[in-house]
């Protein structure tokens, strides 16, 4: 019989239970009993599979980029030159610091639906916000001397890169000069050293379709027949001079 006048002293031992696995064998574990949650040891735990879709951000950028296409959800038009552009400020700020600055400091443009963007060539715009929902873009001799000063603007080092990688396998006598100039212009260290080098390799070559060059000037002025002002001077055309 228990007496009333002494207090019961809890076990502060950990208790023993035992449980039987699915083959009827016993599992005998110790259970903390200030930890409910906590299964006993000897106890097989929960099965996991950590799961990461591949195709979850290729659908998601596709069905953003219709939602643009189709001009739904879109927070912010693009004025460049007479081009209006309507897309998301949520994926221009993540993909280009520009935008993210823009967007999400005390700009003006912050609060503005329409936000004109100047000194932007507009095809290339297009390009690149094309390049913000797709992850694709192509860089080709008819783009890139607009392509990389639109990507240096909005400071989209990926592009920078293609278009540099691209002028790179260019490189030739007859525009190494041109191209130098060019990556000098928009500080591109990699494609300014990679030229310099091509030019001193081929020096020999290079002088001889300067002198052309200049005999070609002194001779005949005037660009040829069918080719408007400034299109003989690309910088990545390698047809003789």
């Amino acid at each position: 019989m228990l007496d009333l006048g002494t207090k019961a002293v809890p076990d502060s031992k950990p208790r023993t239970f035992a449980r039987q696995d699915a083959t009827g064998m016993d599992i005998t574990s110790r259970c903390t009993l200030g930890d409910p949650n906590k299964l006993p040891e000897g106890v097989p735990q929960p099965a996991r599979m950590p799961y990461v879709s591949d195709k979850h951000p290729r659908q998601t950028l596709e069905v953003i980029n219709l939602l643009r296409k189709h001009r739904e959800l879109c927070d912010v038009v693009l004025v460049v030159g007479a081009k209006k552009i309507y897309a998301h400020r949520v994926i221009l700020s993540a993909c280009s610091p520009y935008f993210r600055a823009m967007f999400t400091g005390e700009l003006a443009e912050s609060r503005q639906t329409e936000v004109v963007i100047r000194d932007i060539d507009e095809r290339a715009m297009e390009l690149l916000i094309d390049f913000a929902y797709t992850s694709q873009v192509t860089v080709e001799e008819g783009n890139v001397q607009t392509l990389l000063p639109a990507a240096c603007l909005l400071q989209l080092a990926e592009i920078q890169e293609a278009c540099c990688e691209f002028l790179k396998r260019q490189l030739d006598p007859s525009n190494c000069l041109g191209i130098r100039a060019f990556a000098d212009t928009h500080s591109c260290r990699e494609l300014l050293r990679i030229a310099d080098k091509f030019t001193q390799h081929n020096f020999q070559e290079v002088g001889t379709n300067i002198r052309r060059a200049v005999h070609s000037l002194l001779h005949d002025p005037k660009p040829p027949e069918g080719i408007t002002p400034g299109e003989e001077g690309k910088i990545i055309n390698k047809s003789e001079m």
